[in-house]
């Protein structure tokens, strides 16, 4: 089953989550791809289009954030876009949107 569309263009690395839902049962595999292909295109910004996903749970907000942790000690961005209503009410419940770059 596919998860994540990539395209990258020599600095920004582009992400399409293909799902509807993140969490738990996904987001470990998912984190460790997303570090593969960062560190293999050492790309300077990361966009991370979750525009399909209508359900993100705790664990999905904590790989966003260990994504987001690993790219700024490392000078580089991680922004994350297409949020839906439900997602966005997620991320402002759990007081995390501004931290996460969303978009």
């Amino acid at each position: 089953m596919d998860y994540i569309r990539s395209e990258f263009d020599g600095k920004i690395l582009f992400l399409e989550y293909l799902q509807e839902s993140l969490g738990f049962n996904t987001t470990s595999y998912i984190l460790n791809y997303i570090e593969k292909l960062i560190s293999s295109t050492k790309a300077g910004t990361v966009i991370l289009d979750i525009s399909n996903v209508q359900h993100i749970d705790s664990s999905a907000v904590g790989m966003f954030i260990s994504v987001k942790h690993g790219m700024k000690k490392q000078n580089r961005s991680f922004l994350i876009q297409g949020l839906t209503d439900t997602v966005q009410r997620t991320l402002q419940i759990l007081d995390v949107n501004n931290y996460l770059n969303v978009a």
